[in-house]
């Protein structure tokens, strides 16, 4: 592989983590993307990130961005549908939205006239009731003609109630992406304690039956599965269900899924994204990868977006060089082993 990039062009993404609260634990999540307790983010807080958002996109010269929340839950916060509101009357953005799809059915018809596509993470871990909430809520936004995508996560412990819920989704439709869990800072696949002492498992480990689904689904050669694999060192595909090119020998064609070693690559993931996270006021080129022109962290912090937005000014134009042995949610920001095939 010399390059990737997404097959039609996409505006810039703000993913925009809104807070930590979540109703879920899932034991993959580790604690800095969600936790139980925090409090729920004001909307003068959230009305003060959409005023630097404008700011930045400004610099970067965006007619248009997609705005995409995230969590934490961002739909369990009832500030979340006031900002929604607010940013809804500004027609260069629009609004994609990151759930576990257990929101209440009231919030459908908001969901399908104020954004323009949602992703569901399935999970197999929670309460059959909200699985099922999950699924419903799905078929009925597809049902509309509503752009949203199911990402199931692989749970290799309930794999079979896993593939029931993609095989339902996929029966009725919807757009459905079997997601490999092993993108988890923890970086293997044992159990560890956390701060709270709850015990994590933030990469999954697959047996060889497991392998052969995923790569079947994925259209991959089943010829190279030999051995249990950990989930980050299986090949991915992107969590947006993006379209895909590669380019092999010189040629470009269709992918669904890659190794994701792009260390030393040229990347643009900074002209492609940027992750605030609201909980700690950082911000970042992107929230799983973070890179940044020397090195990897924040790019700044909310408390001082003048910073910020200068730094944004004086590295707008300049790729930036992987600095990580595998990419995750990223990867669909165009990038390559040679600067020309960016240009």
């Amino acid at each position: 592989m010399e390059a990737i990039k997404p097959k039609t062009q996409s505006p810039m993404m703000i993913t925009w983590d809104t807070g930590r609260r979540c109703n879920f634990d899932c034991s993959y999540c580790d604690l800095s993307r969600h936790d139980l307790t925090s409090p729920l983010t004001s909307f003068d807080e959230l009305f003060n990130t959409f005023a630097f958002i404008k700011a930045y996109t400004k610099i970067y010269q965006q007619e248009d961005c997609n705005i995409a929340f995230t969590g934490g839950e961002p739909t369990v916060n009832p500030a979340f549908w006031d900002i929604v509101d607010y940013i809804h009357k500004y027609s260069i953005y629009t609004m994609g939205l990151t759930t576990n799809g257990t929101f209440s059915s009231k919030h459908l018809d908001t969901i399908r006239k104020k954004f323009v596509a949602a992703t569901i993470s399935w999970h197999a871990e929670i309460d059959n009731k909200l699985r099922q909430r999950a699924i419903t809520n799905a078929i009925e936004l597809h049902n509309t003609g509503f752009d949203v995508r199911v990402n199931v996560m692989m749970h290799t412990d309930l794999w079979n109630d896993c593939v029931n819920a993609h095989d339902k989704l996929v029966a009725a439709g919807v757009k459905t992406n079997p997601v490999i869990i092993g993108d988890g800072i923890s970086g293997d696949t044992n159990f560890y304690k956390d701060e709270s002492g709850t015990m994590r498992r933030t990469s999954h480990s697959y047996n060889i039956q497991q392998q052969e689904w995923f790569y079947k689904v994925k259209n991959l050669d089943t010829n190279t599965i030999n051995e249990i694999k950990s989930g980050n060192a299986l090949p991915r595909s992107c969590c947006g269900n993006r379209d895909l090119l590669g380019k092999c020998n010189g040629c470009w064609t269709d992918i669904s899924a890659v190794q994701t070693n792009f260390k030393g690559w040229f990347c643009s993931v900074n002209r492609y994204f940027m992750h605030i996270e609201q909980h700690t006021g950082n911000v970042y080129h992107h929230q799983t990868c973070q890179a940044t022109h020397s090195g990897k962290g924040p790019i700044g912090n909310l408390s001082n977006v003048e910073s910020v937005l200068q730094y944004a000014k004086h590295n707008k134009d300049q790729y930036i060089i992987c600095p990580n042995t595998r990419c995750g949610c990223g990867m669909c920001a165009p990038k390559a082993v040679s600067i020309k095939d960016l240009l």
